[in-house]
């Protein structure tokens, strides 16, 4: 029971953690953006109370018209006189009306300057920061939640900027302007506009408030649908090959229905908000108006200072909404933007030290010195996993090393400690003498080069994914890679030829010649090392011969790993190692471990040349 109210404490904590928004560190990210355009932003703050001030010159307008046409209603003064006022009245007027428009034509312009490289600077700050984030970091993100987050945290960044342009500053301004204008006219409406103004801002502070956390579950919700949409997009086969559209759309509407109701309980708020705020309106309005016309009639205040106020008054009131609005689309985008400014937070786990020299491999010698390493496991209560223990391995330049094994004996850990994608517990890695946690991790990874089981490559032409990994590399040298790798014929037969688009993850292209791109990618990379990662197990056997000898030629003068299930790939290795748990439990030439009595390699070799596996 003890155990149970702990977990369901620190489950609820979890919750806390994931819905709550930290507005302020939110401001200071942006803040760090607006600061390199102060120019830009002081401008549009000037602009903006310029346009305040032409705005509430109708008042005065409307003021001194009524006054006027009191006296000339009274014969108080010539109908030449009036003339000539209104004449002076309507050029004044529309000379103002000529600076509003300038200004308003500032106004756009400074702010489509200031949202555009904000934008644009988010984009490339952010999308830099997550790519060199750790790949612990990546493995446990969800894809279509990432770009759900990144396109609505950019997006949401620009109506949070116009927020503060059109809701925010004007407001500001208009209030301050009227309310000083009132004072001067009568201090009790003033008084009674600000006592309303506060109430009606306190009331939408709070209940917009309240909107934070259901619409950040309302997000969360969205980001599930949008990454349900992701996976049954990318896996439309295995749903086609096992007939579950209708299993696949039941839990998709399950999905619709939660954000759905998330969405209802959020914009619920909104009913309150109306209805509260319409009464303190009411109330203060009703005030304003008893104490103008009691000051009118007591004879404190003209016909046109009367209107003047009432002018102003019915002129804030929309603004009034406008900042309420303008609070409540804050806290939206500030809740919207969170996901993407919260992962400025996360740190990278694996760091360069500082002054890490650059790795210069000359001979391509690798070494494992008591390597301990471990996956933490996701809940805390467990202990990590220790896949390799006391691992020690000399692989000596320009061999072949094969790492054989079962499924999860650490053969494919050892090559992601080696591209320093996960740091060790203990132990060192060593390249040419040189500790591989004191060099740059973009040297240490340049040097190296790889063909991975499943080929990965981009929606985008051939040309593009084979010259990825060495973006300066010639035409010719491109071209010498597609015909060491045999794609020089398949791609003739193509209508757009090398600028064929090969689909998401290269879906168009057959198992065969996806591998073969990955295989002139790797020999346009041209590195001293080279890693196998079982880059022929999904083949079928035809084709995989006709690979294996392009690895062949593809290993010549390099120091390779090898992963292989398939021993027949590996007869010819220099070395190969085989592993369980993490241990090496023997290691020799195809040779000597076939024939070494009980050994594994040899009883695997047994099932593998029987056909029983």
């Amino acid at each position: 029971m003890i155990e149970k109210k702990r977990m369901k404490k620190y489950k609820s904590k979890k919750k806390r953690q994931k819905t709550e928004i930290d507005i302020k560190y939110n401001l200071k990210v942006l803040w760090g953006f607006l600061r390199e355009y102060k120019k830009y932003m002081f401008g549009l703050i000037l602009i903006i109370f310029l346009l305040e001030v032409s705005s509430f010159f109708d008042n005065f307008v409307f003021k001194f018209l009524v006054d006027k046409a009191n006296l000339f209603s009274q014969n108080l003064i010539t109908i030449e006189g009036f003339k000539d006022f209104l004449l002076l009245i309507i050029l004044i007027f529309f000379a103002v009306r000529l600076l509003s428009a300038l200004f308003w034509y500032w106004r756009i312009e400074l702010l489509n300057k200031l949202d555009s490289s904000i934008m644009s600077d988010l984009e490339r700050s952010s999308f830099w920061h997550i790519i060199n984030l750790s790949y612990r970091f990546h493995i446990n993100k969800k894809t279509g939640s990432m770009i759900s987050q990144f396109t609505r945290g950019v997006n949401k960044t620009e109506s949070l900027i116009d927020t503060f342009a059109f809701r925010f500053l004007p407001v500001i301004f208009g209030l301050l302007i009227s309310v000083s204008v009132i004072f001067y006219f009568d201090i009790i409406t003033a008084i009674i506009l600000i006592v309303m103004t506060i109430l009606f801002i306190i009331v939408g502070v709070i209940i917009t408030n309240f909107q934070k956390i259901p619409q950040n579950i309302a997000n969360n919700n969205e980001d599930s649908l949008k990454q349900n949409i992701s996976d049954v997009f990318q896996n439309i086969e295995t749903v086609k090959h096992f007939a579950k559209e209708k299993r696949t759309a039941n839990y998709f509407s399950y999905l619709s229905k939660k954000l759905k109701d998330s969405r209802r309980y959020f914009w619920g708020y909104f009913s309150w908000h109306a209805a509260i705020q319409t009464a303190i309106l009411g109330i203060g309005v009703s005030a304003i108006f008893y104490f103008n016309f009691k000051g009118f009639i007591d004879g404190k205040l003209t016909l046109g200072s009367v209107t003047l106020i009432y002018a102003a008054v019915w002129k804030l009131i929309p603004k009034l909404f406008d900042l309420i609005h303008g609070y409540r689309e804050f806290i939206r985008n500030s809740v919207d933007i969170d996901a993407l400014y919260r992962s400025f937070k996360e740190k990278n786990e694996i760091r360069d030290i500082k002054n890490a020299k650059n790795l210069e491999v000359k001979k391509g010698q690798i070494e494992f010195n008591h390597v301990f390493f471990s996956y933490p496991k996701k809940t805390r209560d467990k202990n990590p996993e220790v896949v390799l223990q006391d691992f020690n391995l000399n692989i000596k330049s320009n061999t072949k090393v094969a790492l054989v094994g079962p499924s999860g004996s650490g053969k494919t850990t050892v090559i992601k400690i080696l591209y320093r994608l996960f740091d060790l517990d203990k132990g060192s890695i060593t390249i040419d003498g040189h500790n591989i946690s004191k060099i740059t991790q973009k040297s240490l990874r340049e040097n190296m080069s790889i063909v991975p089981q499943e080929p990965l490559l981009f929606d985008n032409t051939i040309y593009f994914n084979i010259s990825y990994a060495n973006p300066k590399a010639s035409k010719e040298e491109v071209w010498d890679a597609i015909k060491f790798a045999q794609l020089d014929k398949f791609i003739s037969r193509l209508p757009l030829k090398e600028k064929t688009i090969v689909g998401e993850r290269g879906v168009k292209l057959s198992g065969g010649e996806k591998q073969r791109v990955s295989i002139a990618r790797a020999i346009l990379a041209d590195k001293p090392i080279l890693i196998l990662d079982e880059a022929t197990s999904a083949l079928d056997s035809e084709t995989e011969k006709e690979i294996q000898r392009d690895l062949d030629r593809l290993m010549i003068g390099r120091t390779t790993i090898i992963i292989a299930h398939r021993l027949s790939t590996i007869m010819k290795a220099d070395t190969i190692v085989v592993l369980k748990k993490g241990k090496i439990i023997e290691i020799g030439s195809h040779a000597e471990l076939k024939n070494k009595r009980g050994g594994f390699y040899k009883r695997l070799w047994g099932l593998q040349q029987g056909g029983k596996l």
